[in-house]
Parts: structure tokens; sequence; C-alpha cells
């Protein structure tokens, strides 16, 4: 982590040489993991790809027919979701302590669904059809944040942030879904296929970072907090808490693996979402589960790998380029959801 103003080595000084190294950020899904310099700048732009598919409830996974068939059971289920999300971020320090953040991110998002046989007016209203698709994509809520660096020594460096999520992103997005005896009709679509979360929401975080002459590592606790008890459709997102751990190790100047492991906890939705379908929708069967807050939360322990790589000069210095996988080694989730697959991030970073 620079403490001066050498763009070759914003974010990624090596205190041993004092030149940049691919090790010097975390896996490109990590946020806020580092600081720059006096008078600099950063520009960012990440691509993530999540995928989740079947049904999970606890610990364990469920076809669409038991979940049809538990409790009240549902006449419809999620079946699977693919999200891609495209981050652009920029970050300045205007002193050697504090550095500014700013994320903007657009979402496009489609998730089938499958409709409960037992349901047959609904699946004549689809055309004869068990299956349905819904799709959103729009601008997402924008992230601003301060990172306060306030111990930098010795290859040890931690800093503070504090950030706010403002509610940019649409909660009104709508498709065409099948109604019994109304065929297809335009429809708002529950949370999950949302752009945004509807509320103001706090970004706090605490990092530690220690870079030795052929290793680094890092520790990031971080979380949201939602500050508005519902939204305008009468809903609050659960909090969120995250603790995440990585390391990185150099493989040449211009290379470097790296490797974590992230524990996630969110909490349930709360409220009704307005204008989603609750309550018993036929033959004292709920509606699909994304509609009810006690499908939503959960815990997560996720495995994560990746690779920088680093321009160490010419027309590439100031350069970087990423990729990182995530798998999930643990899920317990709340109610009847979806399970992640897997998230794919894509990334570049020029520092200047």
């Amino acid at each position: 982590m620079a403490a001066h103003a050498d763009p070759a080595t914003t974010g990624s000084a090596n205190h041993h040489t004092g030149g940049p190294r691919p090790d010097g950020h975390a896996p490109i899904s990590i946020m806020g993991e580092h600081t720059h310099g006096k008078g600099e700048w950063m520009l960012s732009y990440r691509l993530m790809q999540m995928e989740m598919d079947g049904m999970r409830k606890g610990t364990d996974g469920l076809s669409s027919s038991e979940v049809f068939s538990a409790g009240p059971g549902h006449v419809v289920c999620p079946e699977d979701m693919t999200m891609y999300m495209h981050m652009l971020g920029a970050m300045h320090a205007p002193g050697d302590r504090l550095t500014l953040m700013l994320m903007a991110n657009y979402l496009d998002s489609e998730m089938d669904h499958r409709i409960n046989p037992a349901a047959g007016m609904m699946i004549r209203a689809n055309g004869g059809a068990d299956t349905f698709s819904t799709r959103t994509s729009g601008i997402g809520d924008t992230r601003v944040s301060a990172l306060y660096k306030f111990h930098d020594k010795g290859g040890l460096s931690a800093h503070l942030g504090l950030g706010l999520s403002l509610p940019t992103g649409s909660i009104d997005k709508k498709d065409d879904i099948p109604v019994m005896g109304m065929g297809r009709v335009r429809s708002v679509l529950p949370a999950p296929m949302q752009l945004g979360s509807g509320t103001l929401d706090l970004l706090p975080s605490l990092t530690l970072r220690r870079e030795a002459a052929s290793w680094s590592c890092g520790l990031q606790a971080g979380g949201v907090l939602r500050l508005q008890d519902e939204n305008d459709r009468d809903y609050r997102l659960g909090h969120q808490f995250r603790l995440t751990g990585w390391a990185g190790l150099p493989l040449a100047e211009w290379i470097s693996l790296g490797g974590g492991l992230e524990y996630q906890w969110s909490g349930e939705l709360e409220g009704d979402q307005r204008d989603i379908s609750q309550g018993p929708a036929m033959m004292g069967r709920n509606t699909v589960t994304t509609a009810y807050g006690e499908n939503y939360g959960g815990e997560r322990v996720e495995a994560i790998l990746g690779v920088n790589l680093l321009g160490p000069s010419g027309a590439w210095q100031g350069h970087r380029l990423a990729i990182d996988l995530r798998l999930p080694l643990y899920q317990d989730l709340n109610g009847y959801q979806l399970e992640t697959d897997h998230v794919f991030t894509l990334g570049w970073q020029k520092a200047w």
C-alpha cells in the first residue's frame, strides 16, 4: 500500500524494494481493501457473473417438487438465476491517510421459474407451459465511501472504511408473469429481481494488510446496515456481515496467485413486498417463494481463487488485469432459496 505519489506503486508498494507487486491488491472481487498515496487516482471496471441453480432449505438441496409438497407448498418455485453486474469505480486520495471511493453499477438478471403441476389454471394462463422466466436490467445502487489509513509501518497497514449505498437502483421493475384467469400480466417482481435495496445503507469496514518479501495477506470485516425501516414498497432487506481473509503469492514481477475464504451472514427480509402477491393463492398454497421474507438470508462460506496481472513498465505500466472465482463451501439458507453455484469476476484497474 503506497504512502507516496508514485503511480507505479499505487495501492501496491513493496515495502522491501519500493516497487510495484502483482499481489499488492487482493483478489479482484474484494472491495475497498487498499488505499492510495496523496494525489493518486485509480479507475476500475469489474464484470461479475453470478450463477444460482437449485433450491435449498438450510443445508439441504431440494427439487422443485419437494418445495411444492413441503409445508403449505408454493404455486411457483425458482429454478435458477443468472446475474451480470458491470461495476465502474473511481478512487482518489486527497491526502496520504484518506482515500475516497465511488462505485456505480449496471445489472442484468434473469430468473427461471417452475409452476406447481397442481396449479393447472396457472399453467393454462401460461399457454400450457409449466415454466416461465423473468428478466430485469438497469442501473443499480451507487456507493460512496471514505477509507482512513491509521497505520502503515513495517509492511503492516490498517484502514477503516465508512460509506453509504445510495438507493439509485429501481425497486419497481416489472415483467410479464402468468396469472390465473388473466393470462400473462405485467407485474412488479420480487426483491431478488430488483436493481437496488430501496433504502439508504451504511457500509462500515476494517481492513488489515501484511506485505512480506515473498507473500502478502489480508483480513477484512465489513457489512451493510439498513438505515431505514422500509423502502417505498414496504419492505427492507436484511442487514449483512462478512469476514474475508486472503493471501497472495507473486510468481514473477507481473503475475501473482491469490486465494482466500469469506464468511457471509445476512438477515431475513422485513415487511411485506407491496404489489407482490402473498398469502393463500389456491388450495391453501403460497405463491412464489421469493414473495416471503422468511425465505431470505442465512450463512455462506465461499472459497476465493484469483490471478492478478500487473503491467510493470511501458504502455502497460499502472494497468492491472485480474480474475477470480468464488465457489461455495457451505450454505445454510433461511426458508426456501436458490443456492449459489459460483461467482466469477473479471476486472481491470488503472492507477496514476
